[in-house]
């Protein structure tokens, strides 16, 4: 039985998976009233027929995404991992977030990282963030792209907002995460536990002030 968590975003998931079956699931919204995390999971765990002592194996998303959610999502997963000396793996959010598109992944994955910024990542890249006016001429025009919070690339480049995969073709986000999970307990090696950090992507903007202090 192994354990799967996304708290990178303002939709958040768990998964119980055993092997590729899913055993239970549970999607939520992030909010100021939401139970505690450990609270969740323990519930998830029952419904999927086992205890938290149960778990063989732990998956979290690292970002980048809330710092807050980010340290949530991280701090569970290391130690469960830790305490119950089980392997620990850790996945890029924006994939997951890609996989939420029905059918093929959306080749682009934006999510939104304030002072209008987004976190940017395209297939075969790593994840970026960048200033929204600069999207236009970073977006392919054939792009199928998913974006949190749903509707907002008709504000960020109006002229690409037929590019967003509508919500009529958006999965839960804990679809996204099992696919993600089973793929990354398949293929990939666990960390260490002192090798856990969250993915922090430096604004496009800081970037620019180094490249300038530096020439």
């Amino acid at each position: 039985m192994r354990l799967a968590i996304d708290t990178s975003g303002a939709d958040q998931a768990m998964v119980v998976l055993d092997g590729r079956r899913l055993l239970a699931a549970e999607d939520w919204v992030r909010s100021r009233d939401d139970p505690p995390v450990l609270t969740r999971l323990d519930a998830l765990v029952k419904r999927a027929g086992g205890r938290p002592d149960d778990l063989d194996g732990v998956a979290a998303a690292r970002g980048p995404g809330s710092f807050t959610g980010l340290r949530v999502g991280l701090s569970l997963a290391a130690g469960l991992a830790y305490a119950r000396h089980i392997p620990l793996h850790l996945v890029d959010s924006l994939p997951i977030l890609a996989r939420r598109a029905t059918g093929e992944p959306a080749t682009i994955a934006l999510r939104d990282a304030g002072r209008a910024e987004v976190y940017a990542w395209r297939d075969g890249e790593p994840p970026r963030r960048m200033p929204t006016d600069e999207l236009a001429g970073w977006l392919p025009s054939s792009a199928r792209v998913m974006v949190e919070p749903a509707g907002r690339l008709a504000i960020w480049s109006s002229g690409h907002a037929h590019l967003e995969i509508p919500a009529a073709q958006r999965r839960p986000l804990s679809a996204a995460l099992l696919d993600s999970a089973i793929w990354t307990f398949e293929s990939q090696k666990p960390l260490r536990y002192d090798e856990v950090q969250a993915l922090y992507v430096q604004p496009a903007a800081a970037e620019e002030r180094r490249r300038k202090a530096s020439s």
